[in-house]
């Protein structure tokens, strides 16, 4: 009876024997295999206030930026009733979600079992690279600081205006240096063995924070010019975005296969979803300024939208370019996003 009972014992399946161990540590690596966000919301910031002009069929308003939203629309639309070719390609186009790429995972779960099958585990995932990019920023910017160039160079040909320089410049950092890491607390169900293998169950909750930097542009637009050889108008447009991203609670769903090799050591292959709000954010800084030296006055363009241009705000004009500044101004939101990660981890029961 004692030999037979040896015999049992050392043919007791690992998967039975680990149930005398309680507490179980997995160590584990893999990738990021796929990220998805909703497409948010974008909110442009609205009309300035509006301005006195000559003739009320010609109105213009204040802008705070001639490189997004409401400013472009008036210049390009100034300069399209002028016939002018120039027109601003606006930053509008990256208000918009991140993009995402493969990026490796590696984190740590401990685990306490509560019955047969059910556990309760405490996951600390962290991700090993960047997953954030925007591949279009740097095109963007230097396509709006040229388009600047053409955009004023053109409107300012069909005017009365001599001594005409325009600038632009800009610069973007698109390299992010940004961890991205989730705390999660869940319940793990076992379902019936699959041959060697017991697929399981895995559902949670937690947050995801990070720490580091996201993308970021500036651009600077300026024009100098003189009004019939009198009145000198100089005029600057400083633009800055920047994107920032929050902690935010994330739901946890997966499961996956474990292959038991003795009663402490295992073997985990997993694949979960850490769903949850994007809070990433974009948001602009805008601040335009004026120098006003020498005779004062102001020239319109006499257009639907108009453009205006003073030196002076007590001729009773003001620039359409002189809205207050804007800062922090959110121009974007980010929705919903999942991000799916693939595992493979070693287990220590003990």
């Amino acid at each position: 009876m004692l030999r037979l009972s040896l015999v049992a014992c050392l043919l007791l399946p690992a998967s039975i024997a680990a149930q005398d161990r309680s507490w179980e540590i997995e160590g584990y690596g893999g990738i990021v295999a796929a990220r998805t966000a909703s497409a948010g919301s974008r909110t442009l910031p609205p009309p300035g206030a509006p301005l006195v002009t000559s003739n009320p069929t010609f109105p213009t308003h204040q802008v705070p930026s001639w490189f997004f939203g409401d400013g472009t629309s008036v210049l390009n639309g100034a300069n399209a009733e002028l016939g002018g070719t120039g027109r601003i390609t606006p930053l509008d186009a990256v208000f918009a979600p991140l993009g995402s790429k493969r990026v490796g995972a590696v984190g740590v779960r401990l685990r306490r079992r509560l019955s047969g099958r059910v556990s309760v585990e405490i996951g600390v995932d962290a991700l090993t690279g960047p997953d954030d990019r925007i591949s279009n920023l740097s095109t963007a910017v230097e396509t709006s600081r040229d388009s600047f160039k053409a955009a004023f160079t053109g409107l300012l040909r069909t005017g009365p205006f001599s001594g005409v320089v325009v600038d632009a410049s800009g610069e973007s950092a698109t390299e992010v240096q940004r961890r991205d890491t989730a705390m999660t607390v869940a319940l793990s169900t076992r379902f019936p063995a699959w041959g060697s293998f017991v697929p399981y169950a895995t559902f949670g909750g937690g947050v995801m924070a990070g720490s580091g930097s996201l993308p970021s542009a500036s651009l600077e637009g300026r024009y100098r010019f003189s009004i019939l050889g009198e009145v000198p108008i100089d005029e600057a447009d400083r633009a800055t975005l920047r994107y920032t991203r929050g902690t935010a609670l994330v739901a946890v769903l997966g499961g996956g296969l474990q292959r038991d090799f003795s009663s402490q050591w295992g073997l985990r292959v997993d694949v979960r979803l850490l769903m949850g709000p994007d809070t990433t954010h974009v948001l602009v800084d805008a601040a335009p300024s004026s120098t006003r030296t020498g005779q004062s006055g102001f020239v319109e363009s006499f257009t639907n939208p108009g453009v205006q241009f003073s030196n002076d705000p007590s001729t009773g004009r003001r620039s359409t370019l002189s809205a207050p500044a804007l800062e922090g101004f959110e121009v974007f939101s980010g929705g919903f996003q999942a991000r799916t990660f693939l595992t493979v981890g070693f287990v220590r029961r003990f």
